[in-house]
Parts: structure tokens; sequence; C-alpha cells
């Protein structure tokens, strides 16, 4: 039996074309992200991109390699894997770690990565992903209209057809150039994100207001913790509503399920990892929910780790597997995106040449 020979944490840092903005004051100017590195006995090596956000999760590069060095190695090294549900096991003892989401999460991912090419599967035949191709959809930042209107006309060139807007700031303002977006890219589709910043007083006007403009559906419109508020807006709104830092965990999916609050559920590998996000998935599809796929402001690794993910016949909206465009590296190992299309083909030969590099 094969079993994890080693763990380890390697901090990394990108910069980013321009600074992603969101809620009220949030801002994103480069990814300072860590590599999570699995050795199996027999050689085989998996890698996983963790993403820390101290604002949403509390981890930083820094607690994230601790964490990893002092606790979740000691946990890990010497278990047995050798299949699926041996990494959902080594998922489940790790969640004697409380929180540190990220770093958990890409550590599941490592391992399902090193196991399949140990046993020789590609990641989407492990994961039984069986999608040829997966819808993708670009997160816009909020701000100035020039630059959210440049942001989307670069992404659309680069084959994008479907986008996540950012708002919250000024929504006048942002409503105006939603309007000028449909305009010029009348065969695009648009939602929103509102990362919890609207007024439960106002909230089902302004989301009915852009549900009547052409928008598909708003992400997290008002406060995780005021959940009845958020079980009456899904009632009293015509928008369909995700849910994403409400369901950050299986647990809290169960909960936003029994209060029925949302349509449709981002499930972000890089904070649930495969095992996790599995589980989630499986969740929403016996509760009716639509499921997407978010990438938690990934670099291309994690990207196309979410894309394999998203290729799931579970998925049914465009999943958010796009962020590395908004990158200052190196993209030569990406996939063409086609008419707002990524295939799983393509996506999974970059990832195998991606590890190939990173190794």
């Amino acid at each position: 039996m094969l079993k994890v020979k080693d763990l380890i944490a390697l901090p990394f840092e990108i910069p980013l074309k321009g600074s992603l903005q969101w809620g009220l004051a949030e801002e994103l100017r480069a990814l300072e992200h860590v590599l999570i590195r699995v050795e199996l006995s027999d050689g085989s090596i998996g890698i996983a991109e963790a993403t820390p956000r101290p604002s949403i999760y509390g981890e930083t590069q820094a607690s994230i390699v601790a964490i990893v060095e002092m606790h979740l190695a000691p946990l890990l090294r010497e278990a047995e894997i050798g299949s699926f549900q041996c990494v959902v096991n080594l998922s489940k003892r790790m969640d004697l770690i409380k929180n540190n989401n990220t770093a958990k999460g890409a550590t599941d991912m490592a391992l399902h990565q090193a196991l399949c090419r140990a046993t020789g599967k590609t990641l989407a035949q492990h994961l039984g992903a069986t999608r040829e191709r997966i819808r993708l959809s670009y997160i816009v930042s909020t701000g100035a209209a020039d630059a959210v209107l440049a942001d989307v006309a670069g992404a659309y060139r680069a084959g994008i057809r479907a986008f996540k807007v950012k708002i919250g700031k000024d929504i006048t303002r942002e409503t105006e150039t939603i309007r000028e977006l449909i305009a010029r890219y009348p065969a695009a589709q648009f939602y929103v994100d509102a990362n919890q910043t609207l007024d439960e007083d106002s909230a089902a006007g302004i989301l009915n207001a852009l549900y009547d403009l052409g928008l598909i559906h708003c992400e997290e419109a008002l406060p995780v913790e005021r959940i009845r508020a958020r079980r009456a807006l899904r009632k009293g709104c015509r928008m369909p509503i995700i849910a994403d830092d409400s369901a950050f965990t299986p647990e809290d999916l169960q909960r936003e399920l029994a209060f029925d609050t949302f349509d449709i559920l981002n499930i972000k590998t890089a904070r649930t990892g495969f095992s996790q996000s599995m589980t989630m998935m499986e969740s929403c599809v016996k509760a009716g929910k639509g499921v997407m796929v978010g990438s938690q402001a990934s670099s291309l690794l994690g990207c196309l780790h979410a894309a394999a993910f998203a290729a799931q016949q579970a998925v049914n909206c465009a999943s958010e597997c796009s962020f590395f465009l908004k990158t200052d590296a190196d993209l030569s190992l990406a996939p063409p995106i086609k008419e707002g299309w990524l295939y799983l083909a393509e996506a999974g030969s970059a990832l195998d040449r991606l590890i190939e590099a990173l190794i």
C-alpha cells in the first residue's frame, strides 16, 4: 500500500495586472500563495495551491506554512493512501485541526493529484469528471467604469463570455456600468457578487432591477449572519441567489439547505479540496440546487484544478476557472479558451505539463 512520505509548503508570489477590488474596502494586488507538495512512498508527487485570504479565512502565507509543517505533515506522514476514499478519510483526519480552510483544501488536492500520478489516472478520471468542456466565467473588479470596461474587453478578447461583476460600493454607478457592458456585449452573460454589502430593506428591489436588465444571478447579497433575512430575500426577489461565504464547509451547507437560502452553490475547491467539494456537490444535487465552481483568485495551477472538478456533470453553471488571465505571469502552458469554453482534454494536458514543470 502506498503511504504519504512527506508534505511541505513553499510560499510564492505572482503580481496581478491590476488590483481586484470587492466588498466595501477589500483589495488584492498580488497572489501571495503557497504551493503544497505531497510525496508518496513510490516517489509520486502532487502539487496544489493554497490561497490565503486573511479577511475571509484568517489565513496568511506564514500561517499556512506553519500549520503544514507543525501539524498537517506530522498528522499525515506514513498514512496509507490507495483510493479516492483513502484521501477522503485523510481529509476527515485533517478536520481534527479547525479552520485553516485553504491549507487543508490544498493538501487534499495535492494528495489526490499524487495518487493520480501513482495510479496512472488523469485527474478527471479520478474525479469522475466527464464533461468534454467547461463553461468559464470571469471575475470583474468593482471600480471606475473605464477600468471595468477595459477589464471585460480584455477578457472577452481572451475568449470569455460570462462575467461576474463585483458590486456594493456605489449601486447607482455600478448599475450604469453594467448597462454599458450589456449594450457592448449582447451575447455575453453577466451576474453580480455583492459580497454581503447590500441592505436587507433595499436588496430585493436592487436585485429585481438588475434581473430585469438581464443579469442571471447574484452572489451573497446580505451579511452571512443575517440568515433569516437571506431566506426572506431568496423568497422575495426574482434573482436566483448564489451561496459562497455562507457555505464554507459541508456543515455550513447543511444549515443553508435547511433554511433554503440559495439556489446555486459556488463550490471553491481551494477551500474544500476535492473530497469535501464532492460531498457538497452531492448534497446540492440531492436538494435540487445548482452548482458552479470558483477559484478563490487562484493562479493557473489552482484554476486548472478547479476546472477538472468543474467538468462534473452536476456542475450546471459557468465556473470561475479563468482568474489566471488576471495574473502577470508566464501563461505559455495555459490551455486556450474558445468562445467561452475550456476543453477538458486540453485543460488536463496543461495541468500535467504544469505539474511536471513545478516538480
